[in-house]
């Protein structure tokens, strides 16, 4: 079974791209944008050796108490944003995600590309979710 996690790790190395290994089958890397501080990237290979990587992002804003002002900016940012969804979990937090496709030959180049493709993205958004958050 080929260990795509590995091969992601050696390619993340000889990027220089600094990342954690937070699990059996997780990377978090984290990135700083202009809008958003800290970016962090939690990168989930499937357990069983399935060829599909999913990316996510959980700490970009915090709606509690208003989730419908939430549920809106995120719905706005889905219509702006094809790469990514965003949504509104339990606790009101906001959350951004895409899955990806993979094979050993591209694992390493297609998760860096989706990071820093979900970076831009979440740093993007940021603005509008503050203003849906404090209006």
């Amino acid at each position: 079974m080929t260990n795509y996690k590995e091969i992601t790790m050696r390619y993340l190395d000889s990027e220089g791209i600094k990342y954690t290994d937070t699990g059996d089958f997780r990377l978090k890397i984290v990135y700083t944008g202009d809008n958003l501080k800290t970016i962090p990237v939690h990168v989930s290979f499937d357990k069983d050796g399935d060829p599909i990587v999913g990316l996510s992002c959980w700490e970009i804003a915090n709606f509690k108490n208003k989730e419908e002002a939430g549920i809106k900016a995120c719905n706005q940012m889905n219509c702006d944003y094809r790469w990514v969804k965003f949504y509104l979990d339990n606790d009101a937090d906001i959350l951004c995600s895409t899955d990806c496709y993979i094979d050993s030959a591209n694992v390493g180049p297609m998760v860096l590309f989706r990071v820093r493709r979900i970076v831009n993205i979440c740093d993007q958004a940021y603005p509008t979710f503050m203003r849906a958050l404090w209006a």
